[in-house]
């Protein structure tokens, strides 16, 4: 539904109670991206094929990239008009999962972008968080919302490389190693950026908690 059903964990984050990777040292037995599309590797034979097996890893990644104010369905729709028209372009030179996770990556940046400006243009950006929604209990609901709005501005906060590989690893719950994988980075560069994207992210978490409470 576009909401912010895959991120109940994080939210509830004072800040992010961050994963722990030191076991991604290790070789990982088999690789995790097995569990993110079967068949991962092999190169779906139409475009129907691609949208059944492939449909539900877009949407996901959508949702957690997003954040809890994308509009799923439309980021999903966009994703697959492109891989109608490139899919006879992809020659399997990638997984092919690792090339879907690029083309809803940039979309998803796209419908963040067009969306950050228009909350800004019409002055939308702070009612998102006042209005509980109904049959929940008003104060825990707005509380929620709340949280939600400064994990989110937090992670828009960070640069997109920073912010793709902490969404991956703390949302999606994937090793370096398979983030390594799925967008096409040497391990050690992931490490990096992983560590850079915690720095910055409670960096700004405390300057943004801290203007709340002014």
């Amino acid at each position: 539904d576009g909401q912010a059903g895959g991120i109940a964990g994080p939210l509830s984050m004072k800040p992010l109670p961050f994963r722990q990777h030191a076991r991604c040292d290790e070789p990982m037995p088999v690789p995790m991206l097995a569990t993110i599309t079967a068949p991962a590797a092999s190169v779906p034979r139409s475009f129907d094929e691609a949208y059944r097996s492939h449909v539900q890893d877009a949407a996901r990644w959508a949702r957690h990239l997003g954040g809890h104010q994308i509009d799923v369905e439309d980021v999903v729709q966009e994703v697959f008009m492109v891989v109608s028209r490139r899919l006879d372009s992809f020659r399997g030179e990638a997984r092919f999962s690792t090339w879907l996770f690029e083309i809803t990556r940039k979309v998803v940046a796209n419908h963040r972008r067009r969306q950050r400006w228009r909350f800004w243009r019409t002055g939308n950006h702070e009612k998102l968080s006042s209005v509980p929604s109904p049959g929940r209990d008003p104060l825990s609901e707005l509380e929620r919302q709340q949280a939600a709005n400064l994990f989110y501005r937090t992670l828009d906060a960070l640069p997109e490389k920073y912010r793709t590989v902490l969404v991956l690893f703390e949302i999606e719950g994937l090793s370096t190693h398979d983030i390594a994988e799925l967008c096409h980075l040497r391990w050690p560069t992931v490490k990096v950026r992983l560590h850079r994207a915690r720095e910055l992210f409670l960096q700004r978490h405390e300057q943004l908690t801290k203007k709340g409470k002014s």
